[in-house]
């Protein structure tokens, strides 16, 4: 079945299972048909409180129910959600309700700025779980499939943050991707522990939803007992991680986590996984789908990898997912074909593609055209296996005296060196070559840093014009809150 938006799947979903659970966290579960009436009360909330059709509600993301009713009362109104990162600071906040235009912003706690409409989600919250009875007063209409529902902004990590338009359409036809690459179930019960606010984890939400599924919600893995007590409270089936939160839980709970060996699927996004990481899960979960989703906000779910089933594609980011036409183009947005020896610039066309960039039709014009391409920075191609292979983005990638050389070539080597926790590798100015990489190492705790050893031992697993002459020791890579490698950091250094 096909809604036009993810609202409507909750409606249709609370009408045909109105007792099955809809969402949870340690604190709060709700069932479909509770769902649905709460977030006509919340919608009915906003509307007495100033909101208007069309306006914009700026929130704070957090791990929890009362977050996913907030988002889903603001669109059931009319309105349009800006979630933004629940740690972002009042002067930022201040900024981007000036920038959407906006009086109203809808939290826990007030702003100190007199002339912000602060609406209580605590109140909202309690008004609309306390209330069992059925829902009196005005109906809500579902948005139209081309309506405005919401505006995601960037980290700002390549450049300034923009606010990016995602219409409702857009959410479904992101929703079939993910639901058709990993075949989500209505039996499925999914853990998100990655943060709400961004688009990867608010996606995954909709689209169990967009499945009449059930969605769990914990605040990454920092409180490992409340992730294994969620783990057996809902009976989880699958789970969405962050790269960098799976990995904070296979260092401190490993062999506890290997324990849940009968998940349905793992799913894994918002940046790239390491080769390590990915054999540590295909050993600890046989079973068990296993899968990389690579996408941006601006282009939702694109592509996927499931590495339990093609484990030996090294480099590829998967296949193009069902409402994605893959494109290769030169500079100069031409049609070419790619190949590892002259890759082209992906380009991606169907309805999971933003409206544009907020505010900004300039900015929008460099990376979206008129028939709806949107273009990105990453040099890569399409194998003979219909695979897609990727190097890696504009500027990062290495060109030395006409060799292309993706830095994840010589990353996913050097991180398995026991003496290093970490790397990233960049180009560098040469004189002879052009460019060259420059690689930064994080030394893994109890060891010493020994570069004659790590010099030989890449020597032996790479071509020598991959090996790196400059290597450059650090205590941490900088990284954006979702885990992300900041490479224009690491070039400013």
């Amino acid at each position: 079945m096909s809604y036009n938006s993810i609202l409507e799947a909750i409606k249709s979903n609370a009408e045909r299972e109105p007792d099955k659970l809809c969402v949870g966290d340690k604190k709060n579960k709700v069932t479909y048909g509770r769902f649905w009436k709460m977030l006509n009360i919340g919608a009915a909330y906003l509307k007495n409180s100033g909101v208007e059709k069309g306006d914009v509600v700026v929130l704070k993301g957090a791990q929890k129910v009362e977050y996913l009713f907030a988002v889903f009362s603001i669109q059931l109104m009319g309105a349009v959600a800006c979630p933004l990162e629940k740690s972002v600071k009042e002067d930022r906040i201040f900024e981007i309700m000036d920038f959407v235009g906006t009086k109203f912003f809808l939290d826990n706690r007030k702003l100190k700025n007199q002339d912000v409409a602060c609406i209580s989600l605590k109140e909202m919250f309690a008004e609309a779980i306390s209330n069992e009875d059925e829902v009196s007063g005005e109906r809500f209409n579902l948005p139209k499939a081309n309506d405005l529902s919401e505006i995601l902004f960037t980290t700002g990590t390549t450049g300034k943050s923009k606010g990016i338009e995602i219409i409702y359409k857009n959410n479904v036809a992101i929703a079939q991707n993910v639901c058709e690459a990993i075949g989500i179930t209505a039996d499925d019960t999914e853990l998100v522990t990655a943060p709400l606010n961004h688009s990867m984890a608010l996606r995954r939400t909709y689209s169990v939803f967009y499945k009449g599924g059930s969605v769990v919600l914990t605040d990454g893995v920092k409180f490992i007992e409340d992730f294994f007590k969620l783990m057996d409270m809902y009976k989880v089936t699958a789970i969405t991680f962050a790269p960098a939160i799976l990995e904070q839980l296979l260092k401190f709970a490993k062999e506890r986590f290997g324990k849940y060996n009968k998940l349905h699927y793992i799913q894994l996004g918002s940046a790239p996984v390491s080769e390590v990481c990915k054999e540590t899960l295909k050993e600890m979960f046989p079973e068990t789908k296993l899968l990389n989703i690579y996408g941006a906000t601006e282009s939702g779910c694109t592509v996927c990898l499931d590495f339990s089933k093609y484990g030996n594609k090294t480099g590829s980011i998967g296949k193009p997912n069902v409402n994605a036409e893959i494109i290769f183009v030169d500079d100069k947005r031409q049609p070419v074909n790619a190949s590892a020896e002259n890759p082209g610039f992906l380009a991606f066309k169907g309805a999971m593609n933003m409206r544009g960039y907020f505010h900004e039709p300039e900015i929008t014009k460099e990376v979206l055209d008129e028939n709806g391409i949107l273009y990105t920075n990453d040099l890569g191609y399409m194998g003979e296996d219909g695979f897609v292979y990727l190097l890696g983005r504009k500027g990062d990638v290495i060109n030395m005296g006409g060799i292309k050389i993706a830095p994840s070539e010589i990353e996913e080597v050097v991180n398995q060196h026991e003496m290093i926790k970490e790397c990233a590798c960049i180009p560098i100015p040469d004189e002879i070559t052009g460019e060259a990489p420059k690689l930064f190492v994080v030394i893994n705790d109890g060891f010493e840093y020994d570069e004659k050893e790590l010099h030989r031992y890449m020597l032996d697993k790479l071509e020598a014009i991959r090996v790196p002459k400059v290597i450059q020791v650090i205590d941490e890579l900088p990284r954006t809150f979702n885990g992300k490698i900041i490479k224009r950091i690491l070039r400013e250094m």
